[in-house]
């Protein structure tokens, strides 16, 4: 008997080619839809619950690379309500980034497209149709150039890293003027500073006028990030996302930054999208959190429901692998056995089923749909679709 080819990871010179041919006709394609001049008609819709500013609907985001197409967001499914700050947390890689730069359609494009679903806006901007039913944007199929209209003004984002995102060679002062000249034509030079100056007052920095004249570089790190916040203060948004805002801060800045989100939502009534891997800041700052793995989500809930009750088995190890006061520092602290599966060969089954203790043999099957534990908690797992039927 001949013997059987082991299986590689490997791509011969033909399958490559194959992969290049298909990436290049794809890239090629969403490229040509977002320059595209559209009747409004094509990106206008309606929203399912008007309490809401933002709804995802099936979402899915790729990457064409060299060895294959990469769905770091797979049906990704979840609403925004309006004056609510959600908090989607995961594991690194598990698609929270990536969420968040697909509503802003800054996924770093000819690779990486939206390829599926909607992204539902409840813009101030529009009205309501004939028939009474408000407008809204599905952000998914925008061409660029409409999008500017809503990029910076309502939808903004504090990114990750704030000197990645200020430019080192302008002034504070001007990297803030410029949003009120591209948002508010016709504005002043003088107007412009006011209102720069006024946002820095806003997030709390001391000596304003000094700080507008200083280069990103003659700040710290806690000052830079709240430049970033007036900056995206700047437009009056009503959808802030927040890209893990603390992450490069120390513990006391942290604090103050995260109490100064809350703050402004408070204060100016609008919605924030926080992604962050701690479920400390979460449990601080969220009213419903989304929990994401492997590009999907798997358990969504107020936050009272997700720390009170969590229910699939990847949210309850990801508590268990938060250090507590109470923790016996004898004990190695808990992580997750086995690694996430890869991104280009994802298993029909569920992604997690290779490091879940709980399997049971219906996790064989498809990935498991939702189902709805309460009015607001509901779990992508088998497990729950077992109790339910043992309820009815």
């Amino acid at each position: 008997m001949a013997e059987e080819k082991k299986k590689t990871n490997y791509l011969s010179s033909s399958e490559s080619k194959k992969i290049l041919r298909y990436n290049l006709k794809q890239m090629k394609y969403y490229e040509k839809e977002k320059r595209r001049k559209k009747d409004p008609s094509e990106y206008l819709t309606h929203m399912k619950d008007d309490a809401n500013l933002i709804e995802i609907d099936g979402l899915e985001t790729c990457f064409f690379t060299d060895n294959g197409t990469v769905k770091s967001v797979n049906n990704v499914s979840f609403e925004i309500p309006k004056n609510k700050i959600v908090g989607v947390v995961g594991e690194s890689g598990c698609g929270k980034s990536v969420t968040s730069l697909s509503i802003m359609q800054l996924v770093q494009a000819p690779q990486g497209q939206i390829t599926g679903g909607e992204i539902r806006f409840n813009s101030s901007k529009l009205g309501v149709d004939e028939n009474g039913h408000k407008l809204a944007y599905n952000i998914a199929k925008m061409p660029t150039q409409e999008l500017y209209n809503i990029r910076g003004s309502e939808i903004t984002m504090i990114f990750q890293e704030p000197m990645t995102s200020l430019n080192p060679v302008f002034t504070i002062g001007n990297q803030l003027d410029e949003v009120s000249f591209i948002h508010t034509p016709g504005i002043s030079k003088e107007d412009a500073k006011a209102h720069s100056i006024d946002m820095l007052n806003q997030v709390g920095i001391s000596m304003p006028e000094r700080v507008y004249n200083s280069y990103p570089h003659e700040l710290s790190g806690g000052m830079r990030q709240r430049v970033m916040i007036a900056m995206a203060l700047a437009g009056d948004p009503k959808l802030i996302i927040a890209d893990e805002p603390t992450t490069a801060l120390d513990v006391t800045i942290q604090a103050q930054i995260l109490e100064l989100l809350k703050k402004i939502q408070k204060e100016n009534g609008c919605s924030i999208m926080l992604i962050t891997h701690d479920l400390g800041v979460i449990a601080e700052m969220a009213d419903e959190v989304v929990v994401m793995y492997a590009g999907r989500v798997i358990e969504r809930g107020t936050v009272r429901e997700i720390f009170n009750n969590p229910l699939h088995p990847y949210t309850i190890g990801l508590q268990k692998s938060k250090p507590l006061i109470t923790s016996n520092s004898q004990e190695p602290l808990y992580s997750i056995p086995g690694s996430v599966p890869s991104p280009i060969n994802l298993p029909d089954t569920c992604f997690f089923k290779g490091r879940c203790n709980r399997c049971i043999n219906k996790c064989e099957g498809k990935y498991p749909g939702f189902v709805k534990v309460t009015d607001t908690h509901s779990v992508a797992c088998y497990l729950y679709e077992e109790k339910k039927e043992e309820n009815e």
